[in-house]
């Protein structure tokens, strides 16, 4: 049953609409003022609010303006004499949904209050088929229907059955800490503290107090005891970003907290006991960190228990398109402007674009564009650097049955061939442009019959 508000100064008018929306089934709240109309909007959701323009003190005007700015998914009927339909109109440039002139039939409000229902009713199955959808392709707040993220579901299933250390390897953006979530909401310590920092936020001084915490008196500045991050992970999971910046000296005071599972506030002799699990994350390749000695073995091997590794975006792109629906249906400003899709012209740019940033610069660009669109599809999206010529001659050339999957490898078989021309065929450069380790890069070049040795002549 939908909530009918009914606002009108003039008690035999709103008792006879009260009368017209009860006979058809809804349930009527009635406010005589626009005042008290946002005490029953502050009590209780309404699908509509029919409200006379001319009221005392908040006329219906004002009324609209309130209701669009706080309750936006709710819609407006705005009663008018016939001298004053301009007035209405107006206020339907504010966000009001129609207006009705007096004296009006009861076949006409009907039909208005049938119609956005109905939009509404329209509106719902969109949201729970969308939810449906998502929910088949999301774990957690990560969403990827994709191989490669099919792969990474299954290990966070894994390894949250188990009490391992994880180590969590991906890019920038590609959803680290979600992963890390995952793993924490899915294991048996699910109802205990999950506690992030970013160890390359702050210098080594300042790391270790919000680690291992300090008394009072213990610096300058320590006014009072602060238990630092390791005392509020206990019998939850603790989860270190960035941890390739960790000094060495740090690594060290953490290895012994790891290993005795206890912890000395800064200033204190005390020493605490703590059960926590520890999940760490890169975006570096750690055995270059071992190698140039600055990560410790024995603390390397006592984090890096069980690694996982999170594809960047430009590795699945097949999700691009889940991902774009899953953003624009969080995205306020989107919803209130019913935006859901990207045009198809849109989405291939940024099928061809190549994603630094990956789903962290995805969001931005999204963001920007809903800003920017001036209807409910987004058809221009503002990226960092235009495709480049192989990657447009692909989109113009590919015949209208070629599948994503064929698309993406022809796209993947340019790319590789320009890189490899580019760098005559030297397997270190051509790795390093393309983000990818060396393994990677000759596996990718076998599936698509490249050798290095057909570019050592390319001039």
């Amino acid at each position: 049953m939908f909530n009918i508000l009914i606002v009108d100064d003039h008690d035999e008018l709103r008792d006879h609409l009260g009368k017209l929306y009860e006979a058809e089934g809804y349930s009527v709240v009635k406010a005589a003022t626009g005042e008290e109309a946002k005490e029953r909007l502050r009590e209780q959701k309404f699908a509509i609010v029919v409200s006379d323009v001319q009221m005392p003190k908040m006329d219906g005007i004002e009324l609209t303006r309130h209701i669009r700015d706080r309750y936006s998914d709710t819609d407006i009927i705005l009663i008018t004499g016939f001298g004053n339909v301009q007035q209405a109109v107006d206020a339907m440039k504010l966000g009001a949904s129609d207006y009705i002139s007096k004296p009006f039939q009861p076949e006409v409000i009907r039909f208005v209050s049938e119609k956005l229902i109905e939009k509404r009713r329209l509106r719902e199955e969109i949201v729970e088929l969308r939810q449906r959808l998502s929910a088949g392709y999301s774990f957690g707040n990560m969403i990827g229907r994709s191989r490669k993220m099919a792969a990474v579901f299954d290990m966070i299933k894994a390894l949250a059955e188990t009490d391992s250390g994880v180590m969590i390897i991906g890019e920038t953006g590609t959803g680290k800490e979600l992963a890390a979530r995952a793993i924490h909401d899915l294991s048996a310590r699910k109802d205990r503290p999950f506690v992030a920092i970013n160890c390359g936020a702050f210098p080594e001084t300042l790391l270790e107090g919000e680690l291992f915490g300090y008394e009072k008196g213990a610096f300058t500045g320590a006014v009072q005891a602060h238990a630092g991050k390791l005392e509020t992970a206990n019998t939850g999971t603790l989860f270190l970003d960035e941890v390739e910046t960790i000094s060495a000296a740090m690594q060290v005071k953490l290895l012994r907290v790891l290993q005795e599972r206890e912890v000395e506030r800064l200033g204190s002799n005390r020493k605490v006991k703590v059960d926590m699990r520890v999940i760490a994350a890169t975006n570096v390749d750690l055995s270059v960190s071992l190698a140039k000695g600055l990560l410790r073995e024995d603390f390397y091997y006592r984090i890096n228990v069980v690694p996982i590794e999170l594809p960047p975006l430009r590795e699945r792109l097949e999700d691009l398109p889940l991902l774009i629906d899953h953003l624009l249906s969080r995205n306020p400003l989107a919803r209130q402007r019913n935006i859901q899709k990207v045009s198809n012209s849109a989405l291939g740019q940024m099928l061809d674009y190549h994603w630094p940033g990956n789903i962290r610069e995805l969001e931005n660009i999204l963001e920007r564009a809903i800003i920017r669109c001036s209807t409910d599809v987004v058809d221009e999206v503002d990226l960092p650097r235009a495709p480049n010529r192989v990657m447009r001659s692909i989109v113009q050339n590919a015949g209208r049955d070629m599948t994503l999957k064929g698309w993406l490898s022809l796209k993947e078989h340019d790319y590789l061939e320009g890189l490899l021309s580019k760098h005559k065929g030297s397997i270190n450069a051509v790795a390093k442009e393309a983000g990818v380790d060396t393994k990677t890069l000759y596996r990718k070049m076998k599936k698509q019959g490249l050798t290095k040795e057909s570019f050592k002549g390319d001039l």
